[in-house]
Order: C-alpha cells, then sequence, then structure tokens
C-alpha cells in the first residue's frame, strides 16, 4: 500500500484548496469589519498610548509598538470617516427635496423629514468624530517619528572610549575575563550529569563525527576520481556535493556538539556562549561549502569573465576570511552582533570586532576589482564601500563604537543579502531555462502543474520569472531599507503608505488593495486554466464529440471567466465599477468613430467559432496565404505556412472574404498533372506507365473510396502529345510533396521506357530588307554548322544525374537518422553540418576539401524519402536548368535497408564535368563510409 494520492484525485485536491483560498482570501480583504469602529474608545487608548510616551527613558519596544497601533487605529478612523462620508452625502441628497417643508404638510412627510434630519446629524458627528480620531492618530504616530530620529542621533553620535584608553585598561579587563565567562556559561545539566561528564561526552562525540566526516570525504574523492576528477566535464552531481564531503568532518563535529549540548543542558539557548562556539563550528563549514559552490564551474561565478580559474582560490581564501570574523563576531557578542541598537557601547570585545571584520571586507573589496569580469562594473560602488569601510575603521580607533558598527554592520549584513540575491536569481533564471527547454518527463509534468505547454512556454514562463525577478529585487531594497534605517521611520511609513495608501488628485490609491486585487486576478486566471482542461476532459469530451465545437465552447468559456476574474480583480483592487458606465459609453463611441475594424474582427470571430467553417488543424487558403490553421482567437487566426512562418489573418477577411479549406469535410482531394511526350512517342505504354505510377504511390487513393487514377491523352501541343494524371490522394495538404514524388517517379520511368520529353523549339529567321543590299550579305552557314549550333543550344538546356546505391545492414529508422541528424552526417561526410530535419529545413554542409553545399528540404517523407534543393554557389546567379537535387530513397527488405542517392540538375556542358564526376566519387565514398559506420555500430 502507498499514502500517495492518485494523481487525478490529488489534481482536485490541489484545485479545490487554491479556489477556496482564493475565495477566503477575497472575502477577508473586501469584507466589512465586524467590529464597529468607536471613536470614544479609540481617543482614550491614543491618550494612553501618548502618555506612555511621557517617560524617560523611552523604550524602543515601546516606540515600535505605540507607532503600530497608531498607524492601526488612523486606518480604522479614515476607513471610517470615509464610509459616514458616503452616508453625509447620501442623507443630504435625500434631505434635500424635504428642506423646505413645514407643518402645513401631512404628519407623515414631517415626520419623515424629522427622521432623515437626525440621521443627517448623526452621521456629521460620527464623520466628525472619525476624522478627529485620525488627526489624532497621525499627530502620535509623527511624535514617534521624532522621538525615533533623535535617539537614533544620538546613539550614532555617542562616543566611547579611544582605542588608546582600551589599550591601557586591557590588563585590568583581562584579569575579569575568567569571571565573565564563567558566569556566561553557568550550565544547569540534566539529572545528574556532571560538567566533567559532559566534557567527556563532547570528546567522545566530537571524535566520532570527525571521523565519519573524514571517512565519508574519502569515499567521495575516490568516487569523484574513478568518474574522471577534474579532468572530467562539470556536473553538478558531483561539484555540490564535493565542497559537502570536503568540509564534512566541521560540519559532523558541529552537530555533534550541538546535539550533545542540548540534550545535556536543561535551558539551552543561544544565550550560552558554548552553544555558540559549537553552532559557529556548523555555521564555518556550512558557509564554506557555500563559497566553494558559488565560485565554481556550474554556479553564477561560471559567468564571471576570467574568474576561473585563475582567481578562485585568492578569492575563496578572502571570503574564508572574511567568514571566521563573522563567526568568531557571532560567538563573542551572541545573537545580536548585527543590531547595533541592542548592543550597549561598553560591551568588551566589540569594537575589536568591528575592527576585524571592516579589515575583512577591505581585503576581500580590494581583491575583486583585480577580477577581469569585474574591472569595469561596480567601479564606483567598491569606491564608495571601500571609503566606507575606512571610515568605519577611524571611527572605531577614535571611540564612535555605534556609528562604525552602523557602517560596518550595514555594509556586511547588505553585503550578505547580495551576495544571497546574486544566487537566488541565479538559480531562478537556471530553473525557468530547464523549464522552458528541456524534454524531460519532470520538466513536462512541472510545466503541467504550473498550466503552460512546452510549445507556449516561452511566454508564460517569462512572465513568471520577471514576477519571480521582481518579488526578489523588491524585497532586497526593503532589506536595504530595514537595514540603513537606523530610526525605523522609513520603513514605518512605507508600510502605511501600502495599508493606508495615498491620494493622487482625485483619485484614492491604495497599493494593498491593488496588490490583492492583481494576486486575487492572477489565482483567478490559473483556476481558469486549470478549469478549462478539467471541463473538457471531464465533460465536453462526452458530450460534444467533435473538436472544433469543444475548442469554440472552451474559448468562449475562457473569455467570459476572464472578464468576471477582471471584474472581480477591479472590484478587490477598489475600483468603484459605477464608472464602467462611463468607459462604456465611451467605449461605444470610440467603436462608432474608430474602432470598426476591431469590432468587425470581434464579431466575426464569435462566427467562426459557432459556425467553425474553419477549425484548428484545418488547411486552408487565404488570398496567398496557405498553411494549417493554429489556433483560432477573437480578433484574428493563427495560420502557420508551410515555411513555418505564423500569419495573424484578421477574422474579418476570413468570414467575408473567399477562403479555401481543403480538408472541411474531409482530407481526399484530386491531383492533375500535366506532361508532354516527344512525338513518335508510344500513347498506350505513356498512358500505362503514368497510371501505374499513380497506383503505387502510397497517398494516391487506390481502394475504392475514390475512381482509379486515370490517364489523359489531351491534346497534340507545338511540341509534345499532352497528357494529363489525375488521381486523388489521402491528404490533399501534402499535394506538394505527393506531386513532387510523382513526377520524379514519372521521370524515371519514362527514362526506363525510352520516352523522350520533350522542349520547345523555335526555329530564328533574319530578314535582309532591299535598302540594305549594297551591305554585303553575310555567307550562309553550313548545314554542318548549323546542326552544331542546335546541338549546343540542347546541350545547354539537358541536365545529367547520377544514381549511387549501397545495401546497409542496419535498420531503416537507423539509416534514416544517419541521414537526419547532423553530427551522425558530420561523421561520414567528413565535414561540418547544420541540418534541420523538417520541409522547408535548411542544411548547410562544409566539405573538407573547402567546398560549401547549402539549401533548403522541400520533400521530407519520414523514413523513406527526402530531398535536398542546393542554393546557387556563392557569388553565382542561379541555373538556368533548375537547382541542383538530392534525393534519398530508403527500402527495407529482410532486416537491410536499400539506401539509393539520386544527384540531378547537373547542365550538360564541359563546364560542370568536374563537378559531376567530383558529385560521383564524393557520393560513392560516403555511402561505402557510411555503411560501414552503421555496420561496426
Amino acid at each position: 500500500m502507498t499514502s500517495a494520492l492518485p494523481r487525478p484525485r490529488a489534481n482536485r485536491l490541489l484545485f479545490l484548496f487554491i479556489a477556496a483560498f482564493s475565495l477566503l482570501f477575497a472575502a477577508l480583504a473586501s469584507g466589512q469589519e465586524i467590529d464597529e469602529f468607536d471613536p470614544i474608545a479609540a481617543g482614550g487608548e491614543l491618550d494612553d498610548l501618548s502618555a506612555l510616551l511621557d517617560t524617560e527613558p523611552v523604550d524602543l519596544g515601546v516606540l515600535t509598538t505605540t507607532r503600530a497601533r497608531a498607524g492601526q487605529i488612523a486606518a480604522d478612523a479614515s476607513a471610517c470617516a470615509a464610509r459616514w462620508t458616503d452616508e453625509r452625502t447620501r442623507l443630504e441628497e435625500r434631505f434635500a427635496p424635504l428642506e423646505d417643508v413645514t407643518g402645513d404638510v401631512a404628519p407623515s412627510v414631517f415626520d419623515q423629514r424629522t427622521q432623515v434630519l437626525q440621521l443627517l446629524e448623526a452621521a456629521r458627528e460620527l464623520e466628525t468624530a472619525c476624522a478627529g480620531v485620525e488627526a489624532e492618530a497621525t499627530g502620535l504616530i509623527d511624535r514617534v517619528t521624532e522621538i525615533q530620529n533623535r535617539l537614533s542621533q544620538q546613539f550614532l553620535s555617542y562616543r566611547a572610549d579611544t582605542i588608546v584608553s582600551a589599550v591601557r585598561e586591557f590588563p585590568q579587563r583581562v584579569r575579569t575575563w575568567p569571571e565573565q565567562i564563567r558566569d556566561a556559561n553557568q550550565l544547569r545539566l540534566v539529572g545528574e550529569l556532571e560538567p566533567l561528564d559532559l566534557f567527556w561526552f563532547l570528546i567522545g562525540g566530537g571524535v566520532i563525527a570527525a571521523a565519519l566526516g573524514v571517512f565519508l570525504r574519502q569515499r567521495f574523492n575516490s568516487w569523484y576520481a574513478a568518474a574522471g576528477g577534474a579532468d572530467a566535464a562539470p556536473q553538478m552531481r558531483y561539484l555540490f556535493p564535493k565542497p559537502l564531503a570536503g568540509y564534512s568532518p566541521s560540519l559532523l563535529t558541529g552537530i555533534a556538539f550541538i546535539v550533545v549540548l542540548y540534550a545535556a543542558i536543561e535551558s539551552p539557548s543561544l544565550d550560552l556562549a558554548v552553544i555558540r562556539i559549537a553552532l559557529g563550528i556548523f555555521l564555518f563549514g556550512l558557509g564554506c561549502v557555500v563559497i566553494d559552490w558559488a565560485t565554481g564551474p556550474l554556479s553564477p561565478s561560471a559567468d564571471i569573465k576570467g574568474l576561473i580559474p585563475d582567481h578562485v582560490k585568492p578569492l575563496r581564501f578572502r571570503l574564508r576570511v572574511l567568514l571566521l570574523t563573522l563567526v568568531a563576531s557571532f560567538v563573542l557578542l551572541g545573537t545580536d552582533w548585527l543590531t547595533i541598537r541592542l548592543i550597549g557601547p561598553e560591551v568588551t570585545g566589540r569594537a575589536a570586532m568591528i575592527f576585524l571584520v571592516a579589515c575583512a571586507l577591505v581585503y576581500l573589496n580590494l581583491y575583486l576589482g583585480r577580477i577581469p569580469g569585474l574591472q569595469q562594473r561596480f567601479r564606483v560602488l567598491r569606491v564608495i564601500v571601500t571609503l566606507a569601510l575606512l571610515v568605519g575603521i577611524v571611527a572605531v580607533l577614535i571611540g564612535y563604537q555605534n556609528f562604525a558598527g552602523y557602517l560596518i554592520h550595514g555594509i556586511t549584513r547588505s553585503a550578505l543579502a547580495a551576495f544571497l540575491l546574486w544566487i537566488l536569481i541565479w538559480l531562478v533564471s537556471k530553473a525557468f531555462e530547464y523549464l522552458s527547454s528541456e524534454d524531460t518527463p519532470a520538466a513536462a509534468n512541472l510545466r503541467r502543474t504550473l498550466g503552460t505547454t512546452r510549445r507556449g512556454s516561452r511566454s508564460g514562463l517569462g512572465f513568471m520569472q520577471l514576477i519571480a525577478d521582481l518579488v526578489l529585487w523588491l524585497s532586497f531594497f526593503v532589506y536595504l531599507i530595514y537595514v540603513w534605517d537606523e530610526s525605523r521611520t522609513t520603513l514605518d511609513r512605507l508600510i502605511e503608505l501600502v495599508v493606508r495608501g495615498g491620494t493622487v488628485g482625485e483619485l484614492e490609491l491604495v497599493p494593498a488593495k491593488i496588490i490583492g486585487g492583481i494576486l486575487v486576478f492572477a489565482v483567478l486566471l490559473i483556476l481558469i486554466g486549470r478549469s478549462k482542461r478539467w471541463i473538457d476532459r471531464r465533460w465536453l469530451q462526452h458530450i460534444v464529440i467533435e473538436r472544433g465545437a469543444r475548442e469554440a465552447l472552451i474559448t468562449l468559456f475562457g473569455y467570459l471567466a476572464f472578464v468576471i476574474a477582471l471584474l472581480i480583480g477591479l472590484t478587490q483592487a477598489g475600483v468603484d465599477l459605477r464608472g464602467l458606465a462611463i468607459v462604456s459609453g465611451a467605449l461605444a463611441l470610440g467603436i462608432g468613430f474608430g474602432l470598426q475594424e476591431i469590432a468587425n474582427n470581434f464579431v466575426s470571430g464569435l462566427i467562426l467559432l459557432f459556425e467553425r467553417p474553419i477549425r484548428a488543424g484545418d488547411f486552408v487558403t487565404v488570398g496567398d496565404i496557405e498553411g494549417f490553421v493554429r489556433k483560432i482567437s477573437i480578433r484574428a487566426t493563427e495560420i502557420e505556412t508551410l515555411d513555418n512562418q505564423n500569419v495573424l489573418v484578421p477574422n474579418s477577411e476570413l468570414v467575408s472574404g473567399r477562403v479555401t479549406n481543403w480538408v472541411l469535410r474531409d482530407t481526399h482531394g484530386r491531383l492533375r498533372i500535366v506532361v508532354g511526350v516527344a512525338y513518335g512517342s508510344d500513347v498506350e505504354a505513356v498512358r500505362e506507365i503514368l497510371e501505374q505510377v499513380a497506383r503505387e504511390h502510397p497517398e494516391v487513393i487506390t481502394d475504392g473510396r475514390a475512381p482509379e487514377p486515370r490517364a489523359l491523352f489531351m491534346g497534340f501541343g507545338d511540341s509534345s502529345l499532352d497528357f494529363e494524371l489525375r488521381c486523388r490522394i489521402n491528404r490533399i495538404d501534402r499535394r506538394f510533396s505527393v506531386t513532387s514524388d510523382l513526377n520524379f517517379a514519372i521521370d524515371a520511368a519514362f527514362r526506363e521506357a525510352g520516352i523522350t520529353i520533350p522542349f520547345p523549339q523555335r526555329d530564328l529567321h533574319i530578314v535582309s530588307y532591299p535598302e540594305q543590299r549594297e551591305v554585303e550579305e553575310p555567307t550562309a552557314p553550313a548545314a554542318e554548322e548549323t546542326a552544331r549550333t542546335r546541338a549546343l543550344a540542347h546541350a545547354e538546356s539537358v541536365t545529367r544525374h547520377h544514381r549511387q546505391e549501397v545495401v546497409i545492414a542496419a535498420g531503416i529508422d537507423d539509416v534514416w537518422k544517419a541521414l537526419t541528424d547532423a553530427k551522425a552526417m558530420s561523421k561520414w561526410i567528413g565535414g561540418e553540418v547544420q541540418f534541420s530535419p523538417y520541409i522547408g529545413g535548411a542544411f548547410d554542409i562544409a566539405l573538407p576539401d573547402g567546398r560549401r553545399h547549402h539549401g533548403r528540404i522541400d520533400i521530407f517523407i519520414p523514413p523513406r524519402r527526402m530531398r535536398l534543393v542546393e542554393g546557387p554557389r556563392e557569388g553565382e546567379e542561379p541555373l538556368s536548368t533548375g537547382p541542383i537535387t538530392s534525393v534519398f530513397a530508403l527500402h527495407e527488405e529482410a532486416g537491410k535497408t536499400q539506401l539509393a542517392v539520386t544527384v540531378a540538375g547537373f547542365p550538360a556542358t564541359e563546364d560542370w564535368e568536374e563537378d559531376y564526376k567530383r558529385s560521383q566519387t564524393l557520393w560513392q565514398n560516403a555511402l561505402i563510409e557510411l555503411a560501414e559506420l552503421l555496420t561496426r555500430k
């Protein structure tokens, strides 16, 4: 048995969970408050908070608590004032027609006037009271801000002992160290455990952990060496475990010390120096692991020019020095070592730690400028950091420890945050690159979970990556504000601005509501995507059989759900939907004047979706555009041409124009191939050859579903007897490739039967006029010279071809792969090959002798047939006789494959004789090499 849920059930549970969470979030964000705001109680609470600020000295925690509570009261009071302002406006509009009513009217009308007036006065009082509480809360916040700024200035300007006085008092302080250490490590051990027993437990656990770490490191080194070591290609499965194994003694020893201490001490905490020492050992090992990986070949450092391998070791050494000073500061100063606000200026060793950390940072920062990839980048930032560190060092020496700590700790924390941001952005980039490019089952499952596909992953995943990067950068900048805002007023003001918002002109913007609306809209879009697939799979496939109808219904559902999600998101963002009436009127006016085409395309899209004259996958012709319909949207239809170009055709052209749908009712279609033969040919033999060639092609219908192929004698031409071959094929969208195949087969059959396809002949007559008789008339050419001239003209219009065959002891799929895979072709041709295996795909072959062949594929029928059409040579015009072509025909029989290569199109002239012979030799050798390569394989 297994505890894992089946995938369909797990997907449904995930779907229901997301739906419930989004509805709960929307309800909590947009719902009214349960408790009505009481201005009197809120004013009393503000008075109590203000009294706390009158005590001296003011505690920093009190300031933080007071500011947070005052901000909440101000937000509640603002909402209360806005609510009663709307109520007052409504009552004033209701009271306006009753204002002049006197006691002479009906008593019921006068009583209604009195009641409305009372409600109006109450609304005005509550509006005034809420506005007053909001102003009082805002004033209290300003007072807290003033106190925080004053305390911050006092703290940073405080001067303690200088380095001279510290050195003078150092011997006296050394004598107090044993007592301080003893007081700091008063341990209450569990049971009857003695300190000596704890000591031996620590020694034993540390020795065992260190030995285990050494063993793991040696085993990994052996495994790594067997896999090729540093000479092998870098792989993540080796590079990340490598530093883990290298520092496993430190990691395991630290873990062993922590486990023993937490098991032996009754109330363990990081306030005990002995626990901080154990944790420091582990943190140092873990930091070294991160440093080694982050400066390795499969890490963000690999993108920095010149870092690997020349500067890796010096950089790692300086990073470890900085790590050692940070760990030592943590061990000596405790958990608040980076929060200078909570550390008194007289703490022993604090100045020394600040000084050491600053020196380590300067040591590292100066070396970064020597790395080639960083020399021209961040130069100004490095100079500013260096100057700030030097100022901090000087401040420590002259006694301004608080100011020095502010600078050094701020730079340290900012550097650590930047280092973490650098790694996270790299990981996000690699993760989304893996999702968009890899075709593994894991990547496919992740794409399916995220609601995207391999075809549409670039745009969808690119947007997700953009959101992830924005979140990381925003978090980084917020953290920088938190680090450098010593008074803690800037970040609080930002939070208040996000929660309470502000007014731009007459428009009130609340960032929290806007972000909430965007999140709700994004969640609803995810739910819509999953719902569309679920509805199609669960219902429509059983109710509606036709694929086009299902796609139309799913598309309409998607647009309708999108509009609903947009309205919900706008409502959550605080947009007043009553203003949509004005927008709708303006939109209608815009449609009437300037958006006729968009409205026309929209209506045409609805017609296409309901009427379905074309569907996704159909092969259509629209004007001069011919291709497959890939997607029908509301505005335009995407058609992919045979050249792999995606063309967006407005829907109005498909509805009002002439469209040819080759596969609307069925995929069958008729081909007409016109061919002429020389006078004197056996016409009966011509008819039999044409009909036999058509019957032998696999795409031609010969099973009775359509008329049999038929060759018709259409007439007597100027230079030929004209025939027309008519046949029906299974897939009319393949008519170009079938026509080409039939033409090749007809040409080969005619050559074998001795039937000639003539070319047009023209006679040129030169006439001499009487007024030119005094000029010497040219001598008439001899009969044999005329015949030779005609022979040369005929030779220039005739082409030659050669055919090479080979039988290979391999399957047809293996031979086809060798013909269509660029790496495999490079092996048996002996040159560099670039090959795109699809119709219209380009090929480029560079032979060892320096010659180059390039062109495109115009026939591609795996794994039987392929034709390559060569482009003209560089600097030459296209041949008048047509391009040179290479046809590959494969036939499998008894486990062996017969491969025939026909190269045609060489002009029958002396200039091309050398090219013709060179091509024969090339293909003879290439096929022999291919047969030997596949036989060995």
